[in-house]
């Protein structure tokens, strides 16, 4: 059957060009390309930092380098919600400031607002999570992480928007107009400042006096709530997947989000047959565990299979195109299962052109997967590894030293690459025509 794939264009490139006239849809855009220096130096550090403890953990030396890298990716993807709260508010008001000139928006005073309003939401109480335990005054470091993406992101989003609200209807201090702009920003600010944080705060009392131990908290069981009963067959492995690729999608880390509660119904089951291969040395009776199909096979080098989509940019784009760069950076981290350089790098999040095969590539890959090991053409994983090795051998050990799972691999990353392609030349095609645009209006 014949793709057309000018039909398939049309429409998403309506969206894609809709998506870059929004402003804060472009705030959050943006905010991500922003942060791309830092994920892939914590990319990186996190990738050596896994190697010397890998081989040279128990030596002084390894010890003192794993620390050195371990602080560089604590410094970086260890806070980059903290990253996320400034690089949106600053880039939201950046947008709201060109749409509106009249409205005397600092975005450098917007900026620290956001990030102020980030630290009222967050609880102060290291252990929030027990009611139990004693107060720790300090902050949870999931709050800087990953796990605090959600919260970052939202939170900078509507601080800045209700500042920017306040600022045009000039609920402000009135001051003459001799006095110099520096001094006039701040007083001018003074009013709005004071009723956003005040805001959050009475926010942050209302989620707790209904038992949520947090904002993320509320949000988190909100999407991860339905999880708890989807089983672990097929069915249950595609709705996983789809919930963490759309997040994903959004730019918040889905695994981290879904794969809590998630865990807790299917390691079990990965667990007892890593005990029965142990104990018995046969693939006889090894059922087929879910969180092997969903974080081994769908995910080939990280959320969204990316490892083909690396290689399709590769293959099927000119030397010139300014994606093979973010390619190339991104080919050792994603042989190793990272992906954040290639997904907030080239970029994927918030790219309705890259959103059909983000989503469903990781399922193609799962249901293939799922089929050939249910028919017993490829054995089941049984092997607890380290998860520190390169693709394929990563395959090899988990599959006790046979072929057949990395063969598998290889296949799927080869489909991977074919149904990434044309998605993959159609985004080259589209960023070529934005930046003939920006030219000619230039």
């Amino acid at each position: 059957m014949k793709i057309n794939v000018e039909k398939l264009q049309e429409p998403l490139l309506k969206i894609a060009n809709k998506v870059d006239n929004n402003s804060v849809l472009q705030a959050i855009k943006n905010a991500f390309i922003s942060s791309i220096p830092f994920t892939v130096v914590g990319s990186f550090s996190n990738l050596i930092k896994m190697q010397i403890d890998a081989f040279f953990g128990d030596t002084s030396i390894g010890q003192t380098a794993s620390k050195i890298f371990g602080n560089v990716y604590l410094g970086t993807l260890g806070i980059v919600a903290l990253l996320i709260v400034f690089s949106t508010a600053y880039n939201y008001a950046r947008e709201l400031m060109r749409k509106h000139p009249e409205a005397n928006i600092n975005p450098l005073l917007a900026t620290l607002l956001a990030f102020a309003a980030y630290f009222v939401m967050v609880p102060n109480n290291v252990n929030f999570a027990d009611s139990t335990a004693d107060i720790v005054q300090g902050y949870a470091n999931n709050f800087f992480s990953y796990e605090g993406m959600f919260t970052a992101l939202i939170v900078g989003l509507l601080a800045v928007f209700f500042y920017s609200v306040l600022a045009k209807r000039k609920i402000a201090i009135k001051l003459p107009g001799n006095v110099p702009p520096n001094v006039f920003d701040s007083f001018f600010a003074l009013i709005p400042i004071s009723i956003v944080l005040l805001g959050c705060s009475v926010v942050k009392v209302a989620i707790e006096a209904f038992d949520f131990n947090s904002f993320m908290d509320l949000v988190s069981q909100l999407f991860v709530q339905p999880l708890t009963s989807v089983g672990t067959g097929l069915p249950a492995i595609v709705v996983v997947i789809l919930l963490q690729q759309i997040l994903w999608f959004l730019g918040l880390h889905g695994f981290n989000i879904v794969w809590g509660v998630v865990s807790a119904l299917w390691l079990p089951v990965f667990l007892e047959n890593v005990a029965k291969f142990a104990e018995t040395n046969s693939f006889d009776n090894i059922s087929i565990a879910p969180n092997t199909m969903t974080n081994v096979y769908a995910m080939i080098g990280g959320s969204g299979a990316t490892f083909g989509l690396i290689l399709a940019i590769l293959i099927f784009t000119p030397k010139t195109y300014s994606g093979r760069e973010v390619a190339k950076l991104s080919f050792i981290p994603g042989l190793f299962g990272i992906n954040e350089p290639i997904i907030f790098g080239f970029p994927i999040v918030l790219n309705p052109l890259m959103f059909i095969p983000f989503v469903f590539v990781p399922i193609f890959n799962a249901v293939v997967a799922y089929i050939v090991t249910k028919i017993g053409w490829v054995v089941p994983l049984v092997v607890l590894n380290s998860g520190n090795e390169p693709i394929f051998i990563s395959t090899w050990i988990l599959g006790a030293f046979h072929l057949s799972p990395v063969i598998l691999t290889a296949v799927l990353v080869v489909l991977d690459v074919i149904i990434y392609a044309p998605f993959v030349r159609m985004n080259m095609k589209f960023d070529q025509s934005q930046l003939l645009n920006a030219e000619n209006q230039a």
